[in-house]
């Protein structure tokens, strides 16, 4: 039967297989199996129900179907749970196993999904509207020689309730090595309306068993798995990744441990962190409270770090350490992952004291860093032009163009009509950031197989992963973990980090200064994921720092607002001010930045500085300022700053360059100190008006005195 069913969501957008697909389908072959016993191979921890029920469509494996599968491709196996379930609805369909033959050493990539039915032709159904998908899998399959029978199972992320016969749905995004021999797996007994696979939209759904290339001799073993009667509520067995500190990272400075419980259990205990350098694991800390913020660009965010523990490591010595993270649950099961990481309590960390940050610059100047690491071998200062107008050219989505339920994926699929699109921020950003780089020739995160796929399927990938449908939106911990899983199986030259409750200065020197994708977390109603296209000028009079982000709600850039606020910023969207919980930044694994040299200083023994006597530098303009220490085993730590070019000599108490000392300069240091807007023109130092050796409210009450003729002069 030739029968063209309109794909669902994202599947619509990916299979497009080559001319020569159709003529190689015309090759399959069709043996009998014999002698082999199916291997079990889980993608994931499955759901694990004393109750839970098989829905199978077929006699056992019989025939081993070759030249077939190539990849890029999904197939579709009707299911009836009143077959083999007592008393079975509604039923809850949890796991989908599909049984393949295996030659030789593989790697497959693979999602699964459930879809009600299609009954156009009442007498033999076909795939419907979708109602779940799994993320996507990658698996490693090494079969001994001759060949190996394994049946693949993958847990839903989000179990489905039906309450009548479905189809279940099992896709390979990758292309397949033809050599490696991945055959699928029938019975004896063929059955139409049963089977159906898709390669090509042009072709269409085709019914495996009666078709124009190649009639298979049974029936696909495609089957599911769940709980019958609405049992389905049982939690599923936990399972938990270990996302920061990630494997062999170099740990220095503050360090929070994090873990995503992956399973989406509702019946966590908590989570412990535990350490190991010898042969004993010792415990760090533990989290009972999973609570995180929810960004869907719909309803408030909510707060919470989701489980997280600050690590002080500061009396361990420097070396290499296992992390673990285990996740523990009410009925007693568990679940850990655990990695290589390498701590430096003395870490080559620099504080940067000449120039601060927004300090003015006229050469010949001492450019200044301190470092608590004794081993700190050579400092290098590099300069870098900071243009007041800096912006990146991306592709704005519009995040309603995602989330089709219905079929129709340009009606705008809000949430009022049911679908997911209103949820879709943070896939959308994910996305941006993924085709940014693309631009730029990191090209894997658009590439599967062989072929480019378009951005549009590249959310949907993302959605997938980050488990944006059935949460209605996404969770911080299922972003980061969602893109790092995205790179492994997408050729992993792009790589995520975090910052948690970042400064203007933070997010500043993150996009202009070391190029990176920026994506704001913010929180509040509603919470958004957001990323930065641009920034523009100094802080105004009101403390506040112009940038540009993509708005996903309409799919256009939006100019708007950051402030620093309680040691972390804010963002100004729809007339609120908005807390950044965090920042995510997104890069190629060979990006550079491309910076001058200053000089370098190879000896400490007078403090680590440089003369910085001469530069093509243009007047009254910005330019970062960078020092990175290098250590004796090779390590290296990095300090930026903001800094004006401006050779003109101030008058003592004279921070606004106006000429005058008057109340003007009191409100220059006031909103300094407290509101951290821009520092006295000519370098923060400036505002130690005393020369006491800090910066405080004497220092403005120093500077109120003189200019009410009551006190001296301002010494800077």
């Amino acid at each position: 039967m030739g029968r063209k069913v309109v794909l669902t969501t994202i599947l619509c957008l990916i299979l497009a297989w080559p001319a020569s697909g159709s003529i190689s389908k015309q090759n399959a072959t069709a043996s009998p199996l014999s002698g082999f016993m199916p291997q079990t191979l889980a993608a994931a921890p499955t759901f694990a129900l004393a109750d839970s029920c098989l829905v199978r469509n077929d006699l056992g494996a019989y025939w081993k179907i070759d030249h077939w599968l190539f990849g890029a491709e999904l197939y579709k196996a009707y299911q009836d749970p009143s077959q083999s379930c007592p008393a079975p609805y509604p039923f809850s369909v949890q796991n989908v196993n599909m049984m393949l033959f295996v030659n030789k050493l593989c790697t497959l990539f693979v999602s699964v999904d459930v879809e009600g039915l299609d009954l156009s032709t009442p007498s033999c159904p076909a795939p419907g509207n979708l109602l779940t998908i799994s993320q996507e899998y990658g698996l490693v399959i090494n079969p001994p020689s001759g060949g190996g029978l394994y049946q693949i199972s993958v847990p839903l992320d989000s179990p489905a309730t039906v309450n009548g016969p479905y189809f279940v749905g099992f896709y390979f995004s990758n292309y397949i090595d033809t050599l490696a021999g991945v055959s699928l797996v029938t019975d004896s007994l063929p059955a139409l309306c049963t089977a159906y696979n898709i390669w090509d939209t042009t072709i269409g759904f085709i019914d495996l068993c009666r078709n124009d290339y190649y009639s298979f001799p049974g029936r696909l073993i495609l089957f599911s798995s769940g709980t019958p009667g609405g049992s389905g509520t049982t939690e599923p067995v936990p399972s938990i990744t270990l996302l920061k500190p990630g494997v062999n990272e170099i740990i220095s400075g503050p360090a929070t441990l994090w873990g995503l419980e992956n399973a989406g259990s509702k019946i966590i205990s908590y989570v412990q962190f535990d350490r190991k350098s010898g042969l004993t694991w010792t415990e760090i800390g533990r989290d009972s409270d999973g609570t995180r913020a929810l960004r869907n660009g719909v309803n408030a965010s909510g707060t919470g770090d989701g489980y997280a523990y600050a690590w002080d490591y500061s009396t361990l010595t420097e070396g290499t350490y296992w992390l673990k993270a285990a996740v523990y649950d009410t009925l007693g099961r568990s679940a850990v992952d655990s990695h290589q990481v390498v701590i430096d309590p003395t870490p080559p960390d620099l504080a940067m004291t000449k120039p601060l940050f927004m300090d003015t610059l006229c050469l010949p100047v001492k450019l200044q860093v301190t470092t608590a690491d004794e081993n700190v071998s050579q400092v290098k200062f590099e300069w870098k032009a900071a243009p007041l107008n800096y912006n990146i050219s991306i592709t704005n989505l519009n995040q309603a163009g995602y989330g089709d339920v219905n079929h129709n994926a340009t009606d705008g699929n809000h949430a009022s009509s049911g679908e997911f699109g209103d949820y879709y921020c943070g896939p959308v950003a994910g996305a941006e950031a993924i085709k940014y780089w693309f631009d730029k020739g990191f090209i894997y995160g658009m590439r599967e197989g062989s072929s480019y796929i378009s951005i549009d399927t590249v959310v949907e990938r993302l959605a997938a992963n980050m488990h944006t449908r059935a949460n209605k939106g996404t969770y911080d911990d299922l972003f980061y973990g969602g893109m790092v899983q995205y790179f492994l199986t997408h050729g992993n030259d792009q790589k995520i980090d975090m910052v948690r409750r970042p400064d203007y200065q933070t997010l500043r020197n993150l996009f202009q200064e070391k190029e990176l994708f920026v994506i704001l977390a913010v929180s509040g109603t509603p919470g958004l994921y957001l990323a930065v296209t641009g920034i523009s000028g100094l802080s105004d009079i009101q403390g506040r720092y112009a940038v540009t982000v993509s708005n996903p709600l309409t799919g256009t850039a939006l100019s708007s607002y950051v402030r620093n606020y309680n040691s972390g910023s804010q963002f100004y969207y729809n007339g609120v001010w908005h807390d950044i919980d965090a920042i995510f930044t997104l890069m190629g694994y060979s990006f550079t930045v491309t910076r001058t040299l200053i000089g370098i200083d190879y000896s400490g023994a007078d403090g680590w500085s440089y003369d910085w006597n001469s530069a093509s530098l243009t007047g009254d303009s910005l330019y970062f300022i960078t020092a990175t220490a290098t250590d004796a085993t090779g390590r290296t730590g990095i300090s930026t700053n903001l800094a004006r070019y401006r050779c003109q000599v101030y008058a003592n108490g004279d921070y606004n360059g106006d000429g005058l000392v008057n109340i003007g300069d009191a409100l220059v240091l006031i909103n300094y100190i407290y509101k951290r807007n821009s520092a006295p023109l000519g370098g923060a130092n400036r505002a130690d008006a005393n020369c006491s050796g800090t910066i405080d409210l004497s220092d403005i009450i120093y500077v109120i005195k003189y200019i009410y003729g009551q006190g001296d002069a301002p010494c800077r």
